[in-house]
């Protein structure tokens, strides 16, 4: 049995989703949105004070039935071998985007980040087993403000073979992202066989969507480019403080972004996930780990898996300024809730997703394969239970030479590459290192290893010359 975990029955689940088809019938969502209101108006939508539109459940139904399931999509990456399906439930790092600050990877002081740290970082993510999905951890600090995400496609399409998500500032940004990664797999061509970038999709609670978001989300349809839609309210701020009113009303804004989807291209890819998140009152920040942070990822994931669609929750986004033992408590504690739910897990960004530490990428990584066998599923056949072997050894015997053993350690015992099991005098032979330096040594190495599977310089060249084109 694969083990799971729930906060909601499967009758829960039905009203709060039943809730969300009322809250769209009858508040509606503010969409600001030519294009949209005309396409929504034509399909049977009601349009009030110019923006506001009221959807009927026949629309949200007709969406649910043309969106792809689970076992439908795939998340291509230009290497082939580095393809993310959904057939089962197989927990991965993504990499969490736009993060503004870095720990410098050689002083570890803070400063803002550089298009040469996201570079960096996408290299190393590129070589790390368990990031499944790559992406713009960190948004350049030193580019043009407005022609960010960009320099951010340009950088991310350069330096791995892996899925890229990333931001999409309207639609000349799609337009521009895909010119990009078409240059990267040799033509427009090839590359809408393939798509292998994605794009954030990300509502304004409560009950509203921007016009750019609207913008990219059409766009991102029309190349059939997979759109990870979030809802991202803060509980007692953008939704009621109820963790259950504030997953029905997440649960219907992604609903409408949905049916907006599948009106402009039936069948196109949606990643359903949600930024629905906490706040301290005593503070007024927001928090990225806090236990109300993984219940609601667990429920929304629950809502996701419901309707059979892939699902993306932020999992390893610590409020811990610094890789301490607190990081560690809100890695283990909402990493294993996002694990035993969400398929891909955003992650590798600290202080409330502000910065990122390059040491963060190793330790995470090695924290996902620990989480992956938590979440694997337990096998009870003749083999498991071993009776034959247990008659070979008998009462008071040992099992440790025994064939079965050695055939099967490395399937049922997971071996950390990171984390410290020797006994202490070992350890301190080795410099007494604690986990942190340990992080920080592989990274160090892993920096300077030489890039592979580049482009070709006048692939590089083109790409680059998008970005300053935009910019005229």
């Amino acid at each position: 049995m694969k083990p799971s975990i729930s906060y909601l029955s499967q009758e829960e689940i039905l009203y709060i989703h039943n809730q969300s088809l009322l809250m769209l019938r009858e508040i509606g969502m503010k969409m600001p949105h030519k294009e949209t209101l005309a396409l929504l108006k034509s399909a049977g939508a009601e349009i009030v004070d110019n923006d506001i539109v009221k959807i009927p459940e026949k629309m949200v139904e007709s969406a649910l039935a043309t969106v792809p399931k689970r076992n439908e999509v795939v998340l291509y990456a230009r290497d082939p071998s580095q393809d993310v399906t959904f057939n089962k439930h197989e927990p991965g790092l993504a990499c969490m985007t736009m993060a503004v600050n870095v720990m410098d990877p050689l002083t570890q002081e803070k400063r803002p980040a550089t298009n040469e740290d996201l570079a960096v970082l996408t290299r190393m993510a590129d070589q790390l087993e368990n990031v499944t999905v790559n992406g713009g951890l960190v948004t350049p600090q030193e580019v043009p403000g407005a022609y960010n995400d960009w320099y951010t496609w340009a950088t991310t399409i350069k330096n791995t073979t892996k899925h890229i998500t990333g931001g999409m500032f309207g639609a000349k940004c799609v337009q521009d992202a895909a010119k990009m990664a078409s240059i990267a797999v040799g033509g427009e061509a090839e590359f809408r066989k393939r798509p292998f970038i994605s794009g954030w999709v990300l509502t304004l609670p409560p009950f509203g969507i921007s016009t750019e978001t609207l913008d990219s989300l059409v766009e991102m349809n029309k190349w059939n480019i997979p759109s990870i839609v979030s809802s991202g309210p803060i509980l007692g701020t953008s939704s009621p403080i109820t963790i259950a009113g504030t997953v029905a009303q997440a649960h219907a804004e992604i609903l409408a972004c949905i049916v907006i989807s599948q009106l402009v291209n039936p069948g196109c890819p949606i990643i359903y996930t949600s930024f629905a998140r906490g706040i301290d009152m005593k503070t007024g920040n927001i928090s990225m780990a806090c236990p109300e942070f993984g219940i609601l990822k667990v429920a929304m994931s629950q809502m996701g898996r419901h309707f059979d669609l892939p699902v993306r929750m932020p999992s390893l986004l610590r409020d811990a300024k610094v890789m301490d033992a607190q990081a560690g408590f809100e890695t283990g504690m909402i990493g294993t809730m996002g694990g035993m739910a969400a398929d891909l897990l955003d992650s590798m960004q600290l202080d409330m997703d502000m910065v990122v530490d390059f040491a963060d990428l190793v330790f995470c990584d090695d924290c996902m394969a620990g989480i992956k066998r938590a979440t694997r599923e337990l096998v009870v056949d003749t083999s498991t239970i071993a009776m034959d072997v247990m008659k070979n050894v008998g009462p008071g015997g040992n099992f440790l030479a025994q064939p079965h053993t050695f055939q099967n350690f490395r399937k049922e015992l997971w071996l950390p590459g990171l984390l410290e099991r020797r006994n202490w005098d070992l350890w301190e032979q080795d410099g007494a290192k604690d986990i942190y330096t340990v992080a920080r040594e592989r990274m160090l190495e892993m920096i300077q290893k030489t890039p592979e599977n580049r482009l070709s310089p006048s692939a590089e060249k083109e790409i680059d010359t998008i970005v300053e084109q935009a910019q005229v």
